[in-house]
């Protein structure tokens, strides 16, 4: 081949990259959200306009709420619609029609949940008693209009032509099981119950009490026949994949509210930061609605019309997760001649259907699905079969999407609370406020039981581990402007929970660091209260280190050569800050410690205790409570695990260098996608049960950030015109999008920015407008 044909092909090469590249941008362009001029739509009765402030907030003005809520789903579609599909197929067991076989298993477990049937039973319940709200189906219905339009009339996403995916039209329905799939992150029970009992017979009583979040004293622990070992895993596969599509799993939380008595401005302050896995795009969509019926300012999930986390002219609302256990499981007794089980020591028919999984290139999946009295069994995730799975969200009198319906259109607080009472599940501490009132309550129910074990398996046939009754609403725990003059909650156990009840709750570290902060100083300005919300600091850290290195057994030349990383230690003010070396050392011995302390654990089983909220409440117990001059063994843990941490060379790099987040897209999982997708990463602040709570996973010595506060708000009811809030990235989906990151860094930053509802400085500042007809 001679020079000249060479250079002719590598130009022609050259040519078609060019031109393939090209074409690529040009989609991706074509598929942005439009942001300015006048589009036309079929099923508006008058004209919307769409402000977009500086941050790419959009800011609705429409006469009719129909008409608004269509305007919502039409932009929420032109930035999200990619995400809105893939969560939808997510939360419906579709996913393997479009990535093939490795989303199989997901598909069955999310199949097994029966998060369609459910809510189908839901409405036919309701509609039989005469307690369907047309009114709150209609308006999901108008929102989906408007995301149906965009599907009809503008370009496919780039991502989802990338796929080859037309999502079919969107219906109500689907926001229903969008709250299934959100309940489903809450999830603990789902993996921890089937550890313990896995556990249960290969370690002592002692040892599966100290592993358990919550201990009963005197209590007899009715243990079950294990889980086969092939089980544990199973999860970890389930999580690995849910990781690998950057959708979201909710992780904790922190809120708090100040009254009128402690706040500056003589009015309630409202405070809250759901945390939440990272994702990208991000979880939450910001978008402010005026209509003639309402101005609200709203944090939503794409798939559901109504705001999750809002503000009004007149209260705000939020939450963290309760954790109360609402989830059970059941080994039944299944006669599959008779299709009958064993139910309260009788047999009683069960229902049974065939759920039919479609998979790219391969023949469809077709799961033997059974439900008893107890719930759906799982016998196509499970590796034991005939285990029933008890959910409070597959209740027939649950409906959450009509409780935030009734949340964002409440006049008053007493409003407020009644929307709450139709939800059964998720369990959420709510948290509201209004100008002169703040206020807490337990949405979702508290199961009362007999047995209190509910983090192991039950037994279904004898009648004896069934829920007896539920707490009522009247009798559950709450509070309504205590004297103290705040109100917080961040995942522990709420106050007014009996001793004999369980549930999944995590450490007080974070609730209680937050109180003594409230309490010492009687006034409270909005600046002060971003300070604290993104502080770098737990209270158990400085209690937890002086254990430590007082438990430390070196010998002499140890001792010398450990000074100077000693002597950092001591003088480090216990703040996990990206620039300092010592939280990146205590971090680390925590790490080694842990793994110490479970050193009885096979590797899988290890793995998965490690990555629950559980892991550290046993940690704080075994370092905390146990005396190291009676306790040799322990001392020789922390002395070893101190000897490791010396010798990792991580332990001498700051923390910002080791403790990092990336904001993973899904198709950035697919190298060099990665690098055209992906956010990140960056240096993270904070750490696991600091206020700033940016978690990372201990087992592995993994020390990236896998999910934090997906959003920090904080709202003063002196003045609801102006608030301020921050997310990881930014409002938009699109990767071209101006909008698309364009809070990362105040986010990392610890800043916020501003939350309009003011309409003339809207107007006056609009960065685009968007007028439909």
């Amino acid at each position: 081949m001679n020079m000249k044909m060479l250079k002719s092909i590598l130009l022609f090469i050259t040519a078609v990259l060019l031109c393939s590249l090209g074409f690529i941008y040009w989609r991706l362009l074509e598929s942005r959200a439009p942001l300015d001029g006048t589009i036309r739509i079929s099923s508006l009765s008058k004209e919307v306009t769409i402000y977009r402030d500086i941050y790419g907030i959009p800011h609705i003005e429409a006469e009719s709420h129909r008409d608004g809520l269509r305007a919502l789903g039409f932009v929420v579609a032109s930035e999200r619609l990619f995400q809105m599909e893939v969560t939808r197929r997510l939360a419906y067991g579709e996913l393997s029609e479009v990535f093939g076989p490795q989303a199989l298993e997901t598909d069955k477990l999310f199949r097994s949940l029966t998060l369609k049937r459910a809510a189908e039973r839901v409405f036919e319940l309701e509609k039989k008693e005469g307690r369907f709200s047309q009114q709150t189906w209609d308006d999901i219905q108008a929102y989906f209009d408007g995301v149906n339009e965009f599907m009809r009339t503008r370009p496919r996403p780039f991502e989802l032509q990338l796929i080859n995916v037309r999502p079919r039209p969107f219906t109500p329905i689907d926001a229903y099981v969008m709250t299934g799939y959100m309940s489903f992150g809450f999830a603990v029970p789902m993996k921890l119950t089937s550890l313990l009992s896995n556990l249960a017979k290969d370690i002592s009583p002692r040892k599966l009490n100290e592993l358990r979040n919550f201990q009963i004293s005197n209590q007899k622990v009715s243990l079950t026949d294990k889980f086969k070992k092939s089980e544990g895993p199973f999860w970890k596969e389930i999580e690995r994949f849910m990781t690998q599509l950057g959708l979201p799993q909710f992780d904790g939380s922190n809120a708090w509210l100040l009254s009128p008595q402690k706040s500056a401005s003589k009015k309630s302050l409202f405070v809250n930061d759901p945390h939440v896995a990272y994702s990208n795009p991000a979880v939450w969509f910001e978008a402010h609605l005026k209509t003639s019926e309402m101005d609200i300012y709203g944090h939503y999930l794409p798939l559901i019309p109504f705001p999750i986390l809002g503000h009004t002219n007149h209260h705000a609302w939020g939450f963290t997760m309760a954790l109360m256990d609402d989830m059970d499981f059941y080994r039944e007794k299944i006669d599959r001649e008779k299709q009958q089980v064993i139910f309260n020591n009788s047999p009683v028919s069960y229902q049974s259907w065939k759920e039919v999984i479609k998979v790219k290139n391969q023949k469809d999946t077709v799961l033997e699905m059974i439900e008893t009295p107890h719930g759906p069994l799982l016998n196509a995730v499970l590796a034991e079969k005939d285990i029933a799975f008890q959910w409070q969200f597959l209740n027939s009198q649950n409906n959450p999407v009509k409780s935030l319906w009734g949340m964002s259109r409440a006049k008053n607080r007493f409003e407020f609370e009644n929307a709450l009472k139709y939800t059964t599940a998720p369990g959420l501490n709510v948290m509201y406020a209004d100008p002169d009132n703040i206020a807490w309550w337990i949405a979702g129910n508290i199961s009362l039981r007999s047995n209190p074990n509910s983090d192991l398996i039950f037994d279904g046939a004898s009648g004896q581990d069934e829920i007896i009754s539920f707490m009522r609403w009247e009798d559950k725990p709450h509070l309504i402007n205590p004297p103290e003059g705040y109100i917080v909650t961040a995942n522990s156990k709420p106050p007014g929970i009996p001793d004999t009840m369980r549930g999944d709750w995590q450490s007080g570290n974070r609730k209680q660091t937050i109180i003594e902060a409230l309490q010492s100083k009687n006034i409270w300005t909005v600046e002060e209260t971003k300070k604290l919300q993104t502080l770098n600091y737990g209270q158990q850290t400085p209690k937890i280190l002086k254990k430590l290195i007082s438990c430390l057994q070196l010998e002499d030349t140890e001792e010398e050569r450990s000074s100077s990383v000693l002597e950092m230690l001591n003088l480090w003010n216990h703040h996990s800050d990206i620039d300092m070396v010592a939280p990146s050392f205590y971090h680390l011995w925590n790490n080694y410690n842990l793994q110490n302390l479970l050193i009885e654990l096979d590797k899988d089983s290890r793995e998965i205790f490690l990555g629950s909220s559980y892991a550290w409440i046993f940690y704080e117990r075994q370092i905390l409570e146990y005396d190291c001059q009676k306790d040799a063994s322990l001392a020789e843990k922390i002395t070893d695990a101190f000897r490791m941490t010396v010798n990792d060379p991580n332990s001498t790099k700051k923390w910002g260098d080791i403790h990092t987040v990336e904001y993973i897209h899904p198709l950035g999982k697919l190298k060099p996608l990665n690098y055209i997708y992906n956010v990140g990463p960056y240096p993270a602040p904070g750490a696991y049960n600091e206020i700033n709570n940016l978690r990372f996973k201990i087992f592995g010595r993994s020390f990236s950030a896998t999910a934090g506060p997906s959003s920090r708000r904080i709202i003063d009811l002196n003045d609801t015109k102006l608030s301020w809030g921050i997310n990881p990235l930014g409002v938009s989906g699109n990767l071209l999008s101006p909008y698309r990151t364009t809070d990362v860094q105040r986010y990392l930053r610890g800043e916020y920015r501003e939350q309009f509802m003011d309409w003339p400085t809207i107007k006056s500042n609009a960065a685009h407008k968007l007028v439909l007809k």
